[in-house]
C-alpha cells in the first residue's frame, strides 16, 4: 500500500510539474530582443489591434489601437494618439509624451506622459486593473 502511495505521489508531482510546464507555453511569447533605440514600427500583438510609429525626429503617433493609452483603457472603435517621445536618462525606458489624442475621431482631454520599458522589443500599456491592455511589439524593417 506504501508502495502505491508513493507511485502516486509522483505521478501527481509530475503531473502538476507537466502542466505548469503546459500553462507557461501557453501566454504570448515574442522574440526578446536588446534593442538600443525605440524608433521603428511597433505593431499590436493579437487580438489587440493597432500599430505605434516612433520617429527619429522625436514625434510618434499611434493609429487604430484597440486600446485607449490616454485613459487606460479598451477603446470605443480606434484610439489615435501623436506626441513626442525621449529616452529616460535613468533607466532603459522611453517617455511618451501624448500632445494629441482621439477615439473614434472625438478628441481626447486626457493626454500627457507615460513611461515604458522598450528594450526587449515590447512596449505594454495595461488598465489599473491588469485585465485589459495592449503590448506593441517591434517589427524590424524588412531588407
Amino acid at each position: 500500500m506504501k508502495r502505491v502511495l508513493r507511485h502516486m505521489r509522483v505521478a501527481g508531482a509530475v503531473f502538476i510539474g507537466a502542466l505548469l510546464i503546459a500553462l507557461a507555453a501557453c501566454g504570448p511569447s515574442y522574440p526578446v530582443l536588446d534593442l538600443d533605440s525605440p524608433v521603428g514600427t511597433w505593431r499590436a500583438a493579437p487580438p489587440a489591434t493597432g500599430t505605434l510609429e516612433v520617429l527619429r525626429d522625436g514625434a510618434f503617433t499611434i493609429t487604430g489601437s484597440s486600446f485607449n493609452i490616454s485613459m487606460d483603457r479598451d477603446a470605443i472603435g480606434e484610439y489615435d494618439a501623436e506626441g513626442t517621445w525621449q529616452l529616460s536618462p535613468s533607466s532603459p525606458k522611453v517617455y511618451l509624451f501624448i500632445v494629441r489624442a482621439s477615439e473614434q475621431g472625438r478628441a481626447q482631454s486626457e493626454n500627457g506622459g507615460r513611461v515604458r520599458e522598450y528594450r526587449q522589443g515590447t512596449i505594454t500599456f495595461r488598465d489599473g486593473e491588469d485585465t485589459t491592455g495592449v503590448t506593441f511589439v517591434y517589427s524590424p524593417p524588412s531588407s
